[in-house]
């Protein structure tokens, strides 16, 4: 989650620059101006899981203190059966709920007070769907394999919209882009797709042989996958990824669909 927050907070510092940020080899000297703290909130309520949200200030550009998290947030869940549950903070930042759990199907409303100001938001959690297999895919150009993962997309509109997360060794690699996928146009097919398991650094290979790779693959509705693209396409765009959340934060609200695959990596 936290590599989410970096981010869309880069991108917030990134619309101050006096010049356009260009990628090349050549270093250019950026004066990057002071940003105001800007409220972001994750929301996710996963399927079977208690809900839970991050509320945190972004920072500055040059500021390595890390993203402070907010207390004193009032943080509401509530869902289209007539649940509703203020969720309390723990000892890590979140707020987590105690009873209110993903269920296929349902509604969910977040609201999130902080000084006054509520920001909201509403996701509903569409059906599940679960992944056939999942394999080791070998590009000849590269020294290691590629997990890829085989489904087959629903009929209709309630499933279109997927996201997976690599989990290599049991940790998630801080600058890896996650798979998201829209089958849209590509209604009630089946789907192959290997995952962009890369990093930035050239010298070392992120999978090897024998590692333990596990796939978690959400299915999502439409506003939290809007933010979740247009996050993965931050580099390029300059601005900051499309939040589902009214009132001017940052961030994203999910409800999702989980399932997970492990396959040890060998090729």
């Amino acid at each position: 989650m936290t590599n989410i927050i970096k981010k869309y907070s880069l991108a917030f510092s990134v619309l101050f620059i006096t010049l356009i940020f260009c990628s090349c080899e050549k270093e250019i000297d950026v004066d990057l101006k002071t940003a105001p703290p800007h409220i972001q909130i994750e929301g996710l309520v996963k399927q079977d899981q208690l809900a839970m949200v991050r509320v945190s200030h972004t920072v500055d550009f040059n500021d390595n203190s890390g993203y402070p998290l907010l207390k004193g947030a009032i943080v509401k869940i509530s869902d289209d059966a007539g649940n509703s549950e203020i969720l309390k903070q723990d000892n890590t930042g979140w707020y987590v709920a105690e009873n209110m759990k993903g269920v296929v199907g349902r509604k969910y409303d977040m609201s999130v007070t902080y000084e006054g100001k509520e920001y909201t938001s509403t996701s509903q959690m569409p059906p599940q769907v679960k992944l056939d297999s999942l394999t080791m895919y070998k590009i000849l150009v590269m020294d290691y394999a590629l997990p890829m993962i085989h489904f087959k997309d629903p009929v209709g509109v309630t499933n279109q919209y997927y996201r997976c997360l690599v989990y290599i060794n049991g940790k998630q690699l801080p600058d890896m882009n996650e798979l998201v996928l829209s089958t849209e146009f590509m209604d009630g097919s089946p789907i192959h797709q290997f995952l962009p398991v890369f990093t930035h650094d050239d010298d070392v290979d992120p999978i090897e042989q024998d590692d333990e790779i596990l796939i978690e693959f959400q299915c999502l509705d439409k506003g939290a996958y809007t933010f979740f693209e247009t996050l993965s396409r931050i580099e390029e765009s300059l601005t900051n990824p499309t939040s589902n959340i009214t009132g001017g934060a940052l961030g994203y609200f999910c409800a999702c669909t989980v399932d997970q695959m492990t396959i040890t990596a060998k090729w």
